[in-house]
This record gives structure tokens, sequence and C-alpha cells, in this order.
């Protein structure tokens, strides 16, 4: 079995570069925690958290981004030969990039990587994947090896390009790989530099509030419900054994969930005061929508695309899954394209003539009825030929010539003047004048 290594051969042994040669130089270390000791609401001993572990504790912010990853991810992608003189592209298949994407890592597809690269961008603002290498080390890539963007540092001189990565995921000590080794996805930071921006910075405020928010509600139902009566004895100062017993009733009869809302009896010289929930109460919810819309303005999500469905109805639900693949994915999926295409196809001259790309043909159809017979119309009307339509449907092409050429069928052709924005005209006769109408010459 060969040795896997990347072109320097540094990423599978703890080997430094020389550091010192770069005059102060930058290190740029993952992400610190998205909120510090203290900084909690409410709790300032609670402990920090870091983008993963956000990610893991909110149900709002892990749905948002794992309806944006696994659609992105289960797209068709390929690689495909240049365009011709068409503009047509051809998927090419059994070579060696197109072994690479279907098997990026052992045991391992598409999906997964492309699933790594959407969820890490969403989660940190980055990604980062290693291209390992063969025996040949000049060879194109044989796999590419997600890196966990949390134990990612990266080194250059102050002002310049990132010229070294180091992760420490493999075996908690650091090795290095050099940048042209890598394929780096990210959003160019507002600093002008190679490391993007975390979604989660801009929501950071939100994020605590929803974070306070779950805390209070987890500790409401932990530590019991408040009950609708509010029971207080009438003595200045209470023996400890009363005190004790009324806890103890307290306790047994209304702590946990499912005692909530009880009413309970105490004896003799007792007052009884209802309760009522405070302002503060009543508007956790509304609180928790507002922390909902905002989390989905950031991603560019509507109420109904993150699973709100208060405003929901069945003709824009509708509009807004057409919009998903039309509006929200195309940015974050050029941007993977394109990555991939400057970061690994450019710099391997074997794979100069290669693009890859996402096919949204399939989501983008619409109703298969309704594209028919748009399809069926443009034909007719000599705007598209069959061939051309065969391309939209994904199916392949006609062998007949007749079939690339455009005709119209004269039927057709007040329908065609009508969305060229002319006004009807009778069509031109190969016979000669047209100005006078058949009929008008037989009267005559």
């Amino acid at each position: 079995m060969a040795t896997l290594q990347t072109a320097d051969g540094r990423l599978l042994r703890a080997a430094t570069p020389a550091v010192g040669s770069f005059p102060g130089s930058f290190r740029s270390g993952g992400f610190p925690p998205l909120w510090s000791d203290g900084e909690r609401l409410g709790d300032d001993d609670a402990p920090s958290l870091g983008y993963e572990a956000v990610y893991r504790a909110q149900p709002v912010l892990a749905s948002v981004i794992d309806r944006l990853t696994r659609r992105a991810s289960t797209l068709p992608f390929d690689a495909y030969a240049a365009a011709g003189a068409d503009g047509a592209r051809e998927v090419v298949r059994g070579d060696a990039l197109d072994s690479l994407i279907r098997r990026p890592m052992p045991r391992r597809t598409t999906v997964h990587l492309n699933a790594h690269v959407m969820q890490s961008m969403l989660i940190y603002g980055n990604a980062l994947a290693a291209k390992l290498r063969g025996a040949e080390r000049d060879a194109p890539p044989v796999m590419l090896w997600p890196l966990d963007w949390s134990k990612v540092s990266a080194y250059g001189q102050p002002g310049g390009t990132i010229e070294w990565w180091s992760t420490t995921q493999f075996d908690n000590t650091e090795r290095f790989i050099s940048a042209a080794d890598t394929i780096h996805f990210a959003w160019p930071g507002p600093d002008g530099g190679e490391v993007g921006v975390s979604p989660l910075e801009k929501l950071r405020t939100t994020l605590r509030l929803e974070d306070a928010l779950l805390r209070h509600q987890t500790a409401m139902f932990r530590n019991g419900s408040r009950p609708s009566l509010a029971v207080s004895l009438d003595q200045e100062n209470p023996k400890t054994e009363v005190l004790d017993y009324a806890r103890e009733r307290v306790e047994s009869m209304h702590k946990g969930v499912d005692n909530s809302g009880r009413t309970f009896f105490m004896g003799a010289n007792v007052k009884v005061q209802p309760l009522s929930l405070s302002p503060v109460e009543v508007a956790l919810i509304e609180q928790r929508k507002l922390n909902l819309q905002e989390i989905g303005m950031v991603f560019d999500l509507a109420g109904p695309l993150m699973g709100d469905m208060e405003h929901g109805t069945y003709s824009n639900v509708e509009e807004l899954l057409r919009s998903l693949y039309r509006d929200v994915m195309p940015p974050w999926l050029a941007l993977m394209e394109g990555t991939y295409n400057s970061q690994l196809l450019d710099q391997e001259p074997a794979w100069l003539d290669r693009t890859v790309s996402f096919d949204l043909t399939e989501k983008l159809r619409g109703d298969p009825v309704q594209l028919a017979t748009s399809l069926k119309l443009q034909v007719e009307a000599g705007l598209i030929t069959r061939n051309e339509a065969r391309r939209i449907l994904n199916l392949p092409p006609f062998a007949d010539p007749a079939a690339d050429e455009a005709s119209a069928n004269l039927n057709n052709q007040g329908l065609l003047s009508e969305m060229a924005g002319r006004p009807n005209e009778p069509p031109a006769s190969a016979g000669g004048d047209n100005s006078t109408r058949p009929s008008e010459r037989d009267t005559e």
C-alpha cells in the first residue's frame, strides 16, 4: 500500500516548518469560544461555549445548518470536460478525477466531503481539506481529507497570504501542511484576509438570548413548575419543624412536571394567594420567535423553510421551496465550485481542461407538466431546438441533425410574434408578395 503524503511530505509527521524564516509571522488558530465565562446571560458560573457546542445545543440553529448542509451535499456533483463550441458540457466518467470525486477518502463519498465543507462553513465560516497523494508526488491527489477547523492554525507573514496550515486532530501533535496542498473554502473576510467570518458571530447576542431562554425553561421544569396558588403561614416566627413540614408538602405535591398546577392544603392559619405569570415569562415565546427570525435572516431563510409554518400557506411554501434552490443555495454552491476549480483542478496539469459543478436541473424543473408544456411551446415557436429542450431535461440528444435546427410551426407564428413583443403578422410565404390575403385575391 502506498504511503499517503502531501507534495512536501509534511502532513503525516510532526515536522515544523521554518516559521522563524517569517519575520513577525502571524499565527491564527481556529476560533475562540463564541462567548467566554461570565458572558452567558443569567449565569456567571456557566462554562463557556464554542461554536460546535452552540450548534449541538441549540435546535433552531442546528436545524438551519443541517437543512442547508444536507441539501447542498446531496445535489449531483460531477466533473465536466471543457465546453465545446455549442456550449454543451459532457460529464466525464471513469478517470482519476471522477474516482477522486466519488471516493475522496476511504469508505466516504462525495456526499460526506461536501457535507463537511458546507457544515464547516456554516458553523465556522471556513472549511479546509488536505490533498493527499500516493508515492508519486507529481501525480494528482488520490484523497481529499477533511480537516477539523477548530483544530487548525494558520501561519504566514503579516499582511501576506497563508503559507502553512497546522492541525492537531490526528494525535494532538501539531502537524504542518503547505497551503498549496489544501483546499480552503471561505467567503473573504472584511479585512480582506483569507480567513472567513463565522455566521454565528453575527448572531452572538441572539444565540446568547436563545441559550438563556432554553436554560430558563429547562430550570423551570427541573426545579418544579410554579403551583397555581401561593400559601403563607400566619405566624411571625414559625418554628423550624413547621417550615420543614411545609417545604416537604410543597415538594412532594408540586415538584416535577407532572405535578404542575396542582392545589394543596396546609391546615389552619394558612393564607392562599392566586399566582399569575409575570410579563417577562409571558414574552418568552415571543422572544424565541424573534430569535428564530433573526437566525433565518442571517442564513437567508424564511420561516417556512426553517419549519415555522405559522404563516405558511400552500402557495407561499411552494414558492419558497423553489427560491431555496434559485436564490439561497446558488451563492454557496458557486463558492464551493470556484474553490474546487481554482485550488484543486487548476493546480494539476492533467486536469486543466476539467471543471466540477453541481447540477440544479432536477430542483429547478418545477412542475413536470408545466415544464413539458413550456418546452413544447418554445420548440414549436422556434425559440429552441429539440436537442436544447432535451438538454434541459438532462436527456441525450437525438442523432438526427434536424434536431439541432430551430424550426417554427406556422400555426404558432402568432405565438412567436407575441413572445417576441411584436404584433401578430401573417407569416411570409416563399412564393412572393404577402400584402394581400389569398381570400382577397380570390375575391378579386
